[in-house]
């Protein structure tokens, strides 16, 4: 199997597992096939996507949910609200109606990088990046290994005593993001095997 099939397969396995009613086994699978997309030596994405060089966008909402505090700092998770689909949602039924939409921060946009930078649990001027948290549930919760050993973050040990489920939840809104982004270059490479008008080859 060549690097465009494996991608193809892959991020059809995340779309199943990205499903909102994902089972927590799912979640952190999640996790494992975003790290084997975005973040492993040679990066997956990238090698499926030489013939066709497109550059993917993602967009993420900047929701958060409180949970709790940390080192005396209010500590947020962005859980599935990260999600700006998602987002839109929770904002029609908990917006104050003396609040407008049009004043409120619109998702953030950008490649795949930068959403990877991006913190989805924060306390204070402590975080933990998108990219921080598939890690560390791809390499420590069974997302491709398993490791009982304490998160190297010590603000993700904490959120995770009692908040667990909602940085799972997060993990699934990564991976809803990561396939959104991703789907139009799976398009390309299915639709180039294709004679037009089936498909993209004159």
């Amino acid at each position: 199997m060549g690097p465009e099939d494996l991608f193809l397969d892959t991020l059809e396995d995340l779309r199943r597992r990205s499903d909102l009613r994902a089972s927590e086994y799912d979640m952190v699978q999640v996790a494992g096939l975003v790290r084997r997309l975005l973040l492993d030596g040679q990066r997956l994405w990238v090698e499926a996507n030489k013939a066709y060089r497109m550059r993917p966008v993602c967009s993420w909402s900047t929701v958060v949910i409180t949970a709790g505090t940390y080192e005396g700092a209010t500590a947020c998770i962005s859980m599935h609200w990260l999600d700006p689909m998602l987002e839109d949602l929770i904002l029609d039924l908990r917006l104050p109606s003396g609040v407008a939409r049009e004043s409120l921060v619109p998702p953030q946009t950008g490649n795949l990088d930068a959403f990877l930078r991006y913190r989805v649990a924060v306390a204070g001027e402590l975080g933990v990046t998108a990219s921080q948290l598939v890690t560390h549930y791809a390499n420590r919760e069974g997302g491709v290994h398993y490791d009982s050993t304490p998160p190297i973050l010590p603000l993700l040990g904490a959120l995770r005593g009692d908040h667990d489920y909602a940085l799972r939840l997060t993990v699934l809104a990564i991976g809803r993001i990561v396939h959104r982004a991703l789907e139009p270059l799976a398009a390309r490479i299915v639709l180039s095997r294709n004679p037009h008008p089936y498909g993209l080859i004159s």
